[in-house]
């Protein structure tokens, strides 16, 4: 938090300390739980997609739970994608946010979770 809240009493002077600290604070949970919410959407992305593929096969050999003649390829196609491009979407931000996480308030605690998204992942705090 020291950086956010240094740029907060350097700017307002007459803010008092334990205002500066209330607002850091908070500002670093919300920051933590676009992070946490965002893994997690990531995660389920990667469900979501596993599943696409496992609803087209059947649950047993006498099972027809996909008849050839009902699938619909350009739907699975399209959702398959867009899946596809809210992932990326995800990861781009989480990266985004991680990074003014940690110039703001420090190393990210959790760094670990993130490089198993991200693996080339790099904190910037050395």
């Amino acid at each position: 938090m020291a950086k956010f809240k240094e740029y907060l009493t350097a700017s307002f002077r007459q803010i008092r300390e334990d205002r500066a600290d209330g607002i850091a604070e908070d500002t670093e949970i919300e920051y933590r739980r676009d992070i946490e919410d965002r893994l997690r959407r990531i995660r389920q992305y990667d469900r979501q997609r596993d599943n696409l593929i496992l609803d087209l096969c059947p649950s047993n050999i006498t099972s027809t739970q996909v008849v050839p003649g009902d699938f619909d390829a350009a739907k699975f196609k399209e959702k398959d994608i867009q899946i596809g491009i809210d992932r990326r979407n995800d990861l781009i931000i989480l990266e985004i946010v991680v990074d003014r996480y940690e110039s703001l308030f420090g190393a990210y605690p959790e760094a670990d979770k993130i490089k198993e998204l991200i693996p080339n992942w790099t904190s910037k705090i050395k």
